[in-house]
């Protein structure tokens, strides 16, 4: 068996200006681990020494309405955000997350630095239930090799 058909797929994109956030809920009920890739769009911030993003951040919550910082994952505190040196560089943080003793709902917040896209995408995986289609791989085609 492949251990990445077992996995479950949430992604977010958006087009957010320097003082907008963006905010990537997910629902992470049945699965034990999670792998989340922040994606910003090529932007050369060289001789300003300035990082990718304001904020990046992780939260956790009981429900959609609550949230509180996953402490490990709170840009600037826990971790340095990256400084891109040209337009070629590939802008990506990523966070790979136990969800044990984490709480049900994971939150992304991230406030890029300049006007440019942001793509959020979370890979979730050790299924209690299995993953076994594209309706529960939260996909629109699900192919295996």
């Amino acid at each position: 068996m492949n251990r990445l058909e077992n996995t479950k797929s949430d992604v977010k994109i958006s087009d957010i200006t320097s003082s907008a956030t963006h905010t990537h809920t997910i629902d992470t009920v049945g699965f034990s681990q999670a792998s989340i890739d922040v994606a910003f769009e090529p932007v050369a911030a060289a001789g300003t020494n300035s990082a990718v993003a304001h904020v990046l951040t992780l939260q956790h919550g009981d429900t959609t309405g609550s949230f509180s910082a996953v402490t490990g994952f709170v840009a600037g505190t826990d971790y340095t955000l990256p400084t891109p040196s040209n337009t070629n560089d590939t802008n990506v943080v990523r966070f790979n997350v136990n969800l044990e003793g984490k709480r049900r709902y994971l939150r992304l917040n991230v406030t890029p630095r300049t006007d440019q896209a942001v793509a959020t995408s979370a890979r979730l995986a050790v299924s209690e239930n299995g993953v076994e289609d594209a309706t529960t791989a939260n996909v629109k085609a699900f192919v295996n090799g």
